[in-house]
């Protein structure tokens, strides 16, 4: 009777849950848009497209690719047996579903999608799912900030964890892949982490390990000596941070086929091992602080060692003083203030002296170096005078120095020196003092200064200098790194202005001219608050209005006429500010709106050349827009479209650094009386390095249909100089289609109508000509559009850059070849025609929907 009681609770239990499933699986169903592809209110759950069962319970969901928007249902776990679940690359919004309370959960895959909430102990429930082998979050941009957890148990099972681009913060705990002991992936770049290399990273079986392109601010620090006891490494991806130190013996990789290291402060010689390993076939060294001989690699690696500091620009031995004067650098560390000493030592600075050739002298007091004295000073056999007192350096004094025939002073005083003293010939002057640890019995008549302490104070004045000298390194480390990122991102680096931004807002508000001196900008005048509303008259004619600012005319007091764009105060903390006056102040172009003062007293202000024309988008709109004008020949368009993309082309190779706009649209552009349009709103501007290829920023930038696929995700490429030319091929597209009165409902600005339609014009070839007034006009048109579709294709290696669009342009049409079809684009954006049609909407969304062409 008990075993028959006990038959039909389980049965019961098995239907309640059976009914359970059911009902939040129409749940899901209703949560999708558009509805999933087999999915019905008419056919069970069990049988649609995607969905696997056993035993009529959900084992495996996997619908991924599949344009999906919608929130996810709570109580996931109601599906207790679920093992698999894939929804990757969808438009899913709202919290990571909670996953606690399945039997055997193995493989999670919610990458590529709008989710915005990590619940808090999100992970820590996680764990309690022992059979997970796949955790995949990647690219989920819209996610809040979120710590990673410093308290973990153990995950036996788990091979895959791929958080990448999730704005993951904080550091990674020391004993993280102890806990993992089966992990072979790991991705956690394009996120905010700092912080050390756990050290339980060198004993783990990981294989592939991307930790590149961390914040702004927040990278990765310290030494990567941890990589060189992973002997399983295949791919380590770790360019992009704030790594020191030398590149460490990697012997022990057999298996390393793919090493990234660019864009950090690593210094030192290049590992032989490196050029041994069978195995490498990949591998960046670019952007460091490299020295030695340009490393030669074995044929058929794909090296890259630009931007270092070489001893020779081509292949060869260094000159053999150097490569003395390098072993002795290497005992010190490498010291990045040693790092421009070249091939000529003595053209080595303040340093190091020569006669005929021969160094003489050296001179490396308080420098704060760390590590040891080389015996390798004994190889330099014209040294007279040394000096490396005031440093931190430990161990103990050579004896191979007192072989030097020449020398006359070695100074080695206030390190942390310590064992005997060599006895040196009475010629040389020996000055010890300030090292109590160094021994007492000298013996010579030479040392003198020598300060040794008896044994009741050297203890506590060994101490002393130890704790003292600790807290100087540490102090002087931070300052190196700070200057480090300063140099290297030539003259100043946009995220060591975000960070002094935000740190010294108080300062800055006080005094930016000083600020923007100190960055070696340009900026004409700071005004105050009260010039300003006296030079617009109170603020009484308003020209125009967006997302971050009103914009009033003025008269300066010399009765030019000016532009004043007035920052709303409540658009961020002043951010948006600085980043406008940094990026505009380093441009000088007829193409690029000038910027001749900024004001940062009560309100911020920026000050511009007066644009009598106003905005691009009254000419070129005709519904919808009740300013527009729309009196301007293709001839003055295609003239409008080409110094549009010089201005663009200036940006990306022109200037000092290069400079991102990341918001061009005809509302950013403005005409002056000669309609000579120039670029404006530079207030979500990204700068960099000239020589940059692709940039990391945080979230999506831009105005919605005019964004390019890689900027809201990067699964479609990296964000660079391209992201721009998607942005230009549009406004062109603009141009093109707002002069031709498509009656599709008021939509006139939006990316699923240009691309789709204006294409089909031109393969019809039957309907371009009615906005030509001529022939030539006509070629004009069909040029126009054929530039604007190769810059908004896809994949941003496709697309022209603006040196190549000009080209186009200019040249005859016969000369373009024929763009692909584009298969992307983005909702419509018809609520901006009304709501901030301006030339000064500055949107930044978070939200795109990514839909299929069809074809």
């Amino acid at each position: 009777m008990k075993t028959l009681l006990n038959f039909f609770i389980l049965l019961l239990m098995k239907v309640v849950a059976i009914d359970v499933e059911e009902e939040y699986m129409f749940e899901l169903l209703k949560a999708f848009t558009p509805t999933p592809t087999g999915w019905s209110h008419t056919t069970p759950h069990c049988k649609w497209n995607g969905v696997v069962c056993q035993s009529s319970r959900v084992v495996s969901i996997s619908i991924p690719s599949s344009s999906l928007t919608g929130t996810l249902p709570l109580y996931l776990n109601s599906l207790e047996n679920l093992t698999h679940i894939d929804l990757h690359n969808n438009s899913l919004t709202g919290p990571v579903p909670e996953l606690v309370g399945f039997r055997t959960l193995q493989t999670v895959n919610l990458g590529h999608n709008n989710f915005t909430l990590i619940p808090e102990g999100w992970f820590g429930w996680l764990q309690y799912n022992t059979d997970l082998q796949t955790l995949n979050l990647s690219n989920n941009l819209n996610l809040l900030r979120w710590l990673f957890p410093t308290e973990l148990r153990e995950f036996s099972l788990l091979h895959t964890l791929d958080l990448e681009a999730t704005n993951l913060m904080g550091s990674l705990p020391s004993n993280m892949f102890d806990l993992f002991p089966s992990l072979h992936t790991i991705f956690l770049s394009h996120n905010n982490i700092s912080g050390t290399l756990p050290p339980s990273l060198g004993k783990s079986k990981v294989r592939y390990l991307r930790l590149n392109d961390q914040g702004e601010w927040n990278r990765f620090t310290d030494t990567i000596e941890v990589i060189s006891s992973m002997k399983f490494l295949f791919q380590a991806w770790l360019h992009n941070n704030l790594f020191t130190g030398q590149i460490p013996n990697m012997s022990n990789c057999t298996y390393l086929f793919d090493l990234q290291l660019h864009s950090n402060l690593l210094s030192g010689l290049v590992p032989p091992s490196l050029f041994a390993l069978s195995t490498l076939k990949n591998i960046s060294l670019d952007d460091n602080t490299l020295q030695g001989p340009i490393p030669v690699f074995h044929e058929g690696v794909n090296a890259t060692w630009k931007n270092n500091k070489f001893c020779r620009n081509d292949v060869g031995p260094c000159d053999p003083q150097t490569t003395i004067v390098l072993e002795i650098f290497a005992a010190f560390g490498y010291p990045f203030v040693l790092s421009e000493i070249r091939n000529d030592v003595c053209n080595g600075g303040l340093w190091i002296t020569c006669h005929s050739g021969k160094i003489v002298r050296i001179d490396f007091e308080n420098q704060r170096f760390g590590g040891t004295i080389s015996p390798s000073f004994s190889k330099l056999k014209s040294l007279v005078n040394l000096t490396i007192g005031g440093n931190n350096l430990t161990g103990s004094i050579p004896h191979s120095l007192t072989t030097l025939p020449q020398l006359q002073l070695l100074n080695v005083s206030d390190n942390n020196l310590s064992g005997q003293i060599p006895k040196f010939s009475s010629n040389v002057k020996l000055i010890t003092r300030g090292n109590p640890l160094l021994g007492r019995n000298i013996g010579g008549e030479n040392a003198t200064d020598s300060h040794h302490a008896g044994p009741s104070e050297t203890t506590p004045r060994a101490l002393l200098i130890i704790v003292v000298a600790s807290v100087s390194s540490t102090l002087s480390v931070g300052i190196v790194i700070f200057i480090v990122i300063i140099f290297k991102h030539k003259k100043y680096h946009i995220s060591v202005k975000r960070w002094i931004f935000k740190k010294t807002t108080k300062s800055i508000g006080h005094n930016v001219e000083d600020f923007i001196q100190s960055y070696n900008l340009s900026v004409a005048k700071q005004y105050r608050y009260a010039e300003v509303k006296r030079m617009t008259n109170s603020f009484r004619d308003k020209l125009g209005q967006g997302g971050y600012g009103v914009v009033y005319k003025a008269n300066l007091p010399d009765g030019r006429q000016v532009a004043v764009k007035v920052i709303n105060e409540s658009k961020g903390n002043g951010e948006e500010f600085i980043n406008e006056v940094a990026s505009i102040s380093r441009t000088s172009h007829v193409n690029i709106v000038a910027l001749l003062g900024f004001c940062y007293e009560n309100k911020r202000a920026l000050i511009y050349e007066f644009m009598p024309n106003g905005s691009l988008d009254k000419f070129i709109y005709k519904n919808g827009f009740p300013d527009a004008i729309c009196n301007l020949d293709w001839n003055k368009l295609y003239q409008i479209a080409i110094g549009i993309a010089r201005g663009l082309e200036y940006l990306h190779q022109g200037c000092i650094s290069r400079i991102l706009h990341l918001d061009i649209k005809p509302q950013n552009i403005l005409l002056n009386e000669d309609f000579c349009p120039k670029i404006s709103d530079f207030g979500l501007a990204k700068i960099c390095q000239r020589n940059d290829s692709i940039v990391s920023i945080l979230g999506t930038r831009g105005t919605i249909g005019y964004i390019a696929p890689e900027v809201f995700s990067r699964s479609y490429g990296g964000v660079s100089h391209k992201s721009d030319v998607y942005s230009y091929g549009m406004l062109m597209l603009e141009m093109i289609g707002g002069r031709k009165n498509y009656d599709t409902g008021g939509s006139y600005t939006t990316e699923m109508y240009f691309p789709d339609l204006i294409y089909k014009d031109l393969e019809l070839n039957n309907s371009l000509n009615c906005l030509a007034n001529s022939e030539e006009e006509n070629d004009l048109v069909r040029k126009t559009t054929m530039v604007s579709l190769w810059c908004i294709q896809t994949n941003p290696l496709d697309r022209p850059s603006m040196s190549k669009v000009i080209e186009m342009l200019q040249g005859p049409l016969e000369s373009i070849s024929y763009p692909p079809k584009p298969f992307l684009y983005s909702p419509k954006i018809s609520s901006l025609q009304t709501s901030d049609a301006s030339s000064n909407n500055l949107l930044e969304t978070n939200s795109i929907t990514l839909l299929n062409r069809v074809p």
